[in-house]
C-alpha cells in the first residue's frame, strides 16, 4: 500500500515529480498516458519503493521494490534541488522520510 505524499523519479533524472495523494494520481491526464520505463519508480512517505510500470497498471499493487532509506531520499530531495537551482541543496535535511518528500512540493514555487 502507497502511503501519500510520494515522489516520483524517473531513471536517469535528477528532476523528482511530487504526488499529492492518491486521488491527485488519478486526476493527472499526463500520468495515466505516461510510458513508464522499468527503471522509473515511486517512493512514498515511508520510504517503500515501487515499480511505475506496475502501479500504472494497478494503483493498489502492493509489490515493493525495496525500501529507501532516510538518507537515500535526501540524496535524492537535494539532487531536485539542483536542479530547481534552490541554493544551498548540500544543506538539506530531514528528520524523516515523509518530512524529505513534502520538502519537494515547498520547491515548486
Amino acid at each position: 500500500m502507497i502511503h501519500w505524499p510520494a515522489l516520483i523519479k524517473h531513471d536517469g533524472e535528477d528532476e523528482l515529480i511530487f504526488i499529492e495523494s492518491r486521488d491527485a494520481w488519478r486526476n493527472d491526464e499526463e500520468m495515466l498516458l505516461y510510458l513508464f520505463t522499468e527503471s522509473d519508480v515511486l517512493v512514498d512517505s515511508t520510504g517503500q519503493v515501487f515499480s511505475l510500470p506496475d502501479l500504472q497498471n494497478d494503483l493498489d499493487c502492493e509489490h515493493v521494490l525495496g525500501q529507501a532509506s532516510l538518507d537515500n531520499v535526501i540524496e535524492l530531495v537535494a539532487n531536485h534541488a539542483v536542479v530547481c537551482n534552490i541554493c544551498c541543496a548540500e544543506k538539506i535535511n530531514a528528520k524523516n522520510i515523509l518530512e524529505a518528500v513534502e520538502l519537494v512540493a515547498s520547491m515548486k514555487d
